[in-house]
């Protein structure tokens, strides 16, 4: 539930110029004093009015900054010809905004972008053009892939029900067809990362201003908040939380996200980039948070590999994920879980493996690699899920994180994948060009990327991963695979253990 901690003021409203003929609707929070101000700036796709914005505004609101809040071209008030989802001319969009912004007489010059999500990623696009005004960006649970962080992660259609919500509550029958067009018949009707996605992915290389990361440990984009964070090279901040994808911020997020902006755009604090101190990291099994100097690389880490088979295992091919058993409860909200699709909830697990109870603390920081070797019959082609999860000593099942890949998809780029200290794949990059249907009765090997993580284990704690396979072909008729000796498990082990 939301947290506002005051009453958000009475906003101006005033509608923006384009250099295209549309106009921007956007709502105005004027800063106190009647002086000028760095301008705070958000552009939404979800209605600029909507109560889930109230609980990220008032952080800027209440330091004291003019606040401009804007709905993208062809959404609640704005017009214009809607082009697509974060299309080039939305981004150019965010970019003039900032302009006008910055000659207002209420701004004096300076800019910010902040905003989660959807939100979060236009602003790696907008920062990427090198806006003059722009002096920082915050992306909160924020994608950077298209492709295989927001639409079609693992190279399974995800977030599907996105559009729906989207687009069909909208009053203008154009943006209506263009947007459910857009999102099911381009983005979901398309199987590989083409064009069509590499238009909306940032390029990280080009952002300048300094970047603060925010995502949580059960986030569906958690992937996209780690690696933006690896890959930028401008000064920059992770904070990772026992958050979801979830709209509302916690104590820590809107301090964090306060002392931001109040470094970068008044000078004011020590510097939160500084080097050796920029990363911020909750441990999932306690209640500490620990400060890093960097968020572990894979050839960085040592590893533990579990070998959980060591003979041939038979595991079902369910015909759907409505067909798996109930999953086991988790720490995400159950409404987020349905909303984002985020694998925690949506599927049960059909066959589990368990380690031996730890037998004292230990610790795991950084992502886990899983290498399932699977020969399947009677099925072309299939989807593998893959959930990461401890058993408490009392039989509580804690879900920690989880990874997917379509087997159809499982060619790896050998260069762009991570590897271990002995040079085996960690961290799979899957090219998503082509498909490789299976063959009956043929071993593949599939690199399922799962999510990091930083969990302490207690005496007793037993680390389970948990597998399902769902059809992905045709067919309905349920089928059979079996998970072969030389499937590995690899845990990250933590710096001090």
């Amino acid at each position: 539930m939301p947290s506002i901690t005051f009453p958000l003021p009475s906003p101006e409203h005033v509608d923006v110029p384009m250099s295209d003929g549309a106009t921007l609707s956007v709502l105005r929070y004027a800063a106190p004093g009647g002086g000028p101000a760095p301008a705070v700036v958000v552009m939404t796709p979800y209605r600029k009015e909507a109560l889930m914005h109230a609980e990220l505004l008032q952080v800027p609101i209440r330091e004291g900054y003019e606040v401009l809040i804007a709905d993208v071209r062809g959404i609640g008030g704005s017009s214009g010809p809607y082009h697509g989802i974060l299309a080039p001319r939305e981004v150019e969009d965010g970019v003039e905004l900032l302009a006008w912004a910055a000659r207002q007489p209420f701004c004096d010059g300076r800019t910010a972008l902040i905003g989660g999500s959807y939100s979060g990623l236009n602003q790696l696009l907008i920062a990427a053009r090198r806006p003059e005004s722009l002096r920082c960006i915050a992306p909160w649970i924020a994608p950077i892939d298209f492709y295989r962080d927001m639409w079609k992660r693992g190279g399974i259609p995800s977030h599907t029900a996105w559009g729906a919500r989207a687009f069909l509550a909208s009053q203008r029958a154009e943006t209506r067809r263009r947007g459910l067009e857009n999102f099911y018949g381009e983005i979901l009707g398309e199987d590989f990362d083409t064009g069509l996605f590499h238009r909306s992915n940032p390029d990280l290389s080009a952002i300048e201003v300094p970047a603060l990361f925010l995502g949580g440990w059960y986030d569906y984009f958690l992937r996209g908040t780690v690696r933006g964070f690896q890959q930028v090279t401008c000064p920059k901040r992770l904070v990772v939380g026992p958050w979801s994808h979830d709209p509302f911020l916690s104590d820590e997020q809107r301090d964090e996200l306060a002392g931001w902006l109040n470094h970068w755009l008044r000078g004011e604090g020590p510097d939160p980039s500084a080097e050796g101190a920029n990363v911020r990291l909750s441990c999932v099994g306690t209640d500490g948070w620990e400060t890093r100097g960097d968020f572990p690389e894979a050839g960085n880490i040592p590893w533990f590999r579990w070998r959980p088979v060591d003979a041939e295992h038979p595991v079902p091919i369910a015909p759907a994920l409505s067909a798996t058993p109930m999953p086991p409860p988790s720490n995400v909200d159950p409404m987020v879980d349905l909303v984002t699709e985020s694998g925690m909830r949506m599927w049960g697990e059909t066959t589990v493996f368990e380690l031996p109870a730890a037998e004292a603390p230990a610790r795991l920081l950084g992502p886990v690699g899983l290498r399932a070797v699977v020969r399947a019959d009677g099925c072309e082609d299939f989807d593998a899920h893959a959930r990461l999860s401890v058993v408490r000593p009392d039989g509580q099942v804690l879900p920690i994180t989880e990874g997917r890949l379509r087997a159809s998809h499982r060619a790896v780029d050998d260069h762009r994948s991570a590897r271990d200290e002995a040079g085996g794949i960690v961290v799979p990059w899957h090219a998503h060009t082509h498909a490789d249907p299976v063959e009956p009765g043929v071993p593949v090997t599939l690199h399922v990327e799962i999510y990091p993580v930083h969990l302490r284990l207690a005496e007793g704690d037993r680390l389970r991963v948990g597998l399902t396979l769902v059809r992905a072909d045709e067919s309905a008729a349920p089928a059979q695979a079996v998970l072969l000796p030389g499937t590995t498990v690899s845990l990250p082990a933590g710096p001090d253990e």
